[in-house]
């Protein structure tokens, strides 16, 4: 049996590390222990901690859960030391990983880092920290890959899971577009704080759309790790054009004809379905100016960094007004201006590769541990 320690800290990383320990399952007895969710308790992932208990954005919100930080810290090394894994697998969430792989390391645990740390995005003061701490690391993107074998450290690209999620449920043929009939999708993200900083502007902006006559219908995407109230609260009587809907994302993407979305995996995935976009986030005003003088790139919106180059305009912090929204909005819902971004859009299913990826992925995660 082989015995392991996954930590994935966002919705996100829970499904696709249910997917990497699903297909290891395949061929190998595995015992698994950890951070996660829903998805990886369903293949029998023994949770230490529920990924719900450690969603904290931004700086001022790590500072003030870091008592309960150290102690879940703690408590897994101690599960370490007891059950000896054969390996430790990372998925993503860098601010707690990155210190994991370091003290994981020290204790001779193999560590595989699986949704690399964009630190190609914060600049590369980390790197050597990182081929000290990390034996080996799987990328998504081929841009990433090029990034780490510069270093000289041990990487492999899988490609992005999505693609196995999404790849099956793409339409046979595009949506007709008709503009007096145009759909908008809001995508507030999957966090609390995202939905409280973001929602009552993007419902705004999409109030004064519908007075103006450039959409005829709008639906919240709830997520399911949130309450209802979160979202309803934000809703009155008047907004009957509005409706909330709990779907998978691939049920949802399709029915569009505009997306506003909160930054983050969701503009990849909107993306890949060729569904126009605007990006929008806002987050504390110290984690703003702190990651402004840090980050190295231009853009944020995953959509925008995976196509080395801006096909959708981001509104970021003070940037991000109803006015200015309703504007680019607007925009992307003239016929010719939708016709064209679906267009552009179309480089997004050429850089996240063919579909497999989880099986890769555990391919690469049992190659590395039997070697």
């Amino acid at each position: 049996m082989i015995k392991l320690l996954l930590i994935a800290g966002e919705p996100s990383a829970d499904s696709h590390g249910a997917d990497l320990i699903k297909e290891m399952q395949k061929t190998q007895e595995v015992s698994v222990f950890g951070i996660g969710g829903d998805q990886l308790q369903a293949q029998g992932m023994k949770l230490t901690v529920h990924l719900k208990d450690m969603a904290f954005m931004g700086i001022a919100e790590v500072l003030r859960h870091l008592p309960f930080i150290r102690k879940v810290k703690e408590q897994l090394l101690e599960q370490v030391r007891q059950e000896r894994p054969d390996a430790a697998i990372l998925l993503d969430y860098p601010g707690f990983n990155l210190r994991m792989a370091r003290s994981l390391k020290k204790m001779g645990i193999p560590v595989i880092y699986y949704i690399s740390p964009q630190i190609w995005a914060w600049g590369q003061r980390r790197i050597k920290k990182i081929k000290r701490d990390v034996d080996l690391m799987l990328v998504l993107f081929p841009f990433e890959q090029k990034f780490y074998r510069k270093f000289g450290m041990e990487v492999q690209c899988a490609g992005h899971p999505l693609v196995d999620e999404l790849q099956q449920f793409l339409p046979d043929k595009e949506k007709a577009y008709n503009p007096k009939q145009a759909h908008l999708g809001i995508l507030p993200g999957s966090r609390r704080q995202e939905v409280e900083s973001l929602l009552s502007k993007m419902l705004e902006t999409a109030r004064l759309l519908y007075k103006e006559g450039k959409i005829k219908s709008a639906e919240i995407l709830k997520v399911p790790n949130l309450p209802a109230e979160l979202y309803n609260r934000e809703l009155s009587e008047e907004d009957s054009f509005i409706q909330i809907a709990e779907k998978p994302m691939h049920e949802a993407l399709p029915a569009y004809d505009a997306v506003i979305a909160a930054s983050g995996t969701v503009t990849l995935e909107t993306g890949y379905f060729g569904v126009p976009m605007l990006i929008v986030y806002h987050v504390n005003a110290l984690t703003y100016h702190l990651a402004k003088r840090l980050v190295k790139i231009k853009n944020i919106g995953l959509v925008n960094i995976v196509a080395e180059k801006e096909v959708v305009k981001e509104l970021v912090q003070d940037a991000f007004t109803v006015e200015a929204a309703v504007a680019e909005l607007s925009r992307i819902l003239e016929p010719q201006a939708n016709q064209k971004m679906k267009e552009e859009l179309t480089i997004i299913r050429e850089k996240l590769g063919k579909p497999g990826v989880s099986q890769r992925a555990a391919k690469m995660v049992m190659d590395f541990i039997l070697a």
